[in-house]
């Protein structure tokens, strides 16, 4: 059954001002975060894994350095409307990733706009595309959905997050959309190759 189109988005909860949190989450030790997993919606299931982040954080070279200040990466719900949120708290000095679920059917339906803005990912990944009068379809296998969570959505709150601490107050994310977009672009070209190595190939 079809489902009506949608934008899927990545974006930041918060740009400047506080927020308040939805869930308590303590650190762990050995890490200095906590990945959590939030029960999937109806209709959604997860394609990441708490596993799957540990993985993936291991192979980007600076994760250390670019990784303080992050409070949690959770595994959220599942929403239509975006597949990431990135949160922070000014008084803290903290931040959390967010990771939609996805949906069960997963294949999605995407405006032309977002499509194009993403083309170069979906052709890495071996996406299965079809163009509609008005949007594109995209077919995902699981690995592809994975692939493009963690390489795309990730990195691109993972931009957020550098964004932010590049400031002079460590407080605000000047650089907006426009700066995440394009550290993720950079930093899915110089670690696709990893990502192959540590998941395998994408079929």
């Amino acid at each position: 059954m079809m489902r009506a189109k949608y934008n899927r988005k990545t974006s930041p909860k918060v740009i400047g001002g506080l927020v308040q949190r939805k869930n308590n989450h303590v650190k762990t030790a050995r890490l200095g975060y906590v990945v959590d997993r939030v029960r999937p919606a109806k209709g959604f299931t997860h394609v990441l894994t708490k596993k799957d982040i540990h993985d993936f954080v291991e192979i980007i070279p600076d994760w250390c350095e670019i990784s303080v200040g992050i409070e949690s990466i959770i595994l959220d719900s599942g929403n239509d409307d975006f597949d990431g949120l990135y949160e922070h708290f000014n008084r803290e000095g903290t931040g959390i990733i967010w990771l939609s679920a996805w949906r069960r059917e997963m294949w999605v339906e995407l405006n032309k706009s977002y499509f194009q803005a993403h083309h170069h990912y979906f052709k890495c990944i071996g996406v299965v595309c079809e163009e509609k009068e008005e949007s594109w379809l995209c077919y995902f296998t699981q690995a592809q959905a994975k692939a493009f969570m963690l390489m795309h959505v990730f990195l691109h709150e993972l931009g957020h997050h550098v964004d932010r601490l590049r400031s002079k107050n460590q407080k605000v994310m000047n650089g907006g959309e426009e700066f995440a977009e394009k550290y993720a672009k950079r930093r899915f070209d110089e670690l696709w190759p990893r990502y192959v190595e540590q998941f395998g190939l994408v079929r």
